[in-house]
């Protein structure tokens, strides 16, 4: 009885967060905003929290939390300089193409 009962509040606890996620990606599908697919915050870099976003020029970008959205409304470039010289970096293509050049010397 106690399983079902944790399994239950579990479920009431993981749904709102789940169906939110689910609404935003309608909403912004409706209003013909393209999510920009970011993995890492265009402000500190860390992971994205798949909650918070901010939009702008017609992508959804995703933050790490609600405080980011500010900065970056503020200077919105160059953060997202830092988010594709991050996300560039961390990627395995670049990381295989960076070993291969040094087959090359």
């Amino acid at each position: 009885m106690k399983k079902v009962l944790v399994f239950a509040l579990l479920m009431a606890f993981l749904m709102p967060l789940m169906t939110s996620q689910a609404f935003a990606a309608e909403e912004t599908a409706q209003n013909g905003i393209v999510d920009a697919g970011n993995k890492l915050c265009p402000i500190s870099g860390e992971p994205v929290s798949g909650n918070d976003f901010v939009t702008y020029q017609g992508k959804r970008f995703g933050l790490c939390c609600s405080g980011c959205e500010k900065m970056f409304l503020a200077e919105p470039e160059k953060y997202l300089a830092k988010m594709n010289a991050q996300e560039a970096a961390s990627s395995p293509k670049s990381a295989e193409e960076a070993g291969h050049s040094d087959h090359n010397m």
